[in-house]
């Protein structure tokens, strides 16, 4: 699921600058917004799901459902904070 998610979203390490837009860390399924350039928290690896910093969680689920034929719903998804960071994130997804 990761590789189809960064070979078509992206790959953004935590603590990166990154644009605008809606970003999604699959491992947590933590979500971050930011209508502005900003700072990725340091929680591993996220994709930009929506270049929009405003997008809804229910048309974030529908876009990913559409791609991974998944069934998320708005509810499957939180926002980044505390309990996600991680102290040592890694190098990437495939870390070993």
């Amino acid at each position: 699921m990761l590789d189809i998610l960064e070979l078509v979203y992206g790959r953004f390490m935590g603590g990166a600058s990154c644009p605008a837009g809606s970003y999604l860390n699959p491992r947590t399924m933590c979500l971050v917004q930011t209508l502005t350039d900003a700072t990725l928290p340091q929680c591993g690896t996220f994709v930009r799901v929506d270049p929009s910093g405003s997008q809804t969680t229910a048309n974030i689920a529908t876009a990913l459902n559409t791609l991974l034929n998944t069934s998320y719903t708005a509810g499957s998804f939180h926002t980044c904070g505390a309990p996600d960071n991680l102290a040592n994130p890694g190098q990437a997804s495939d870390d070993a």
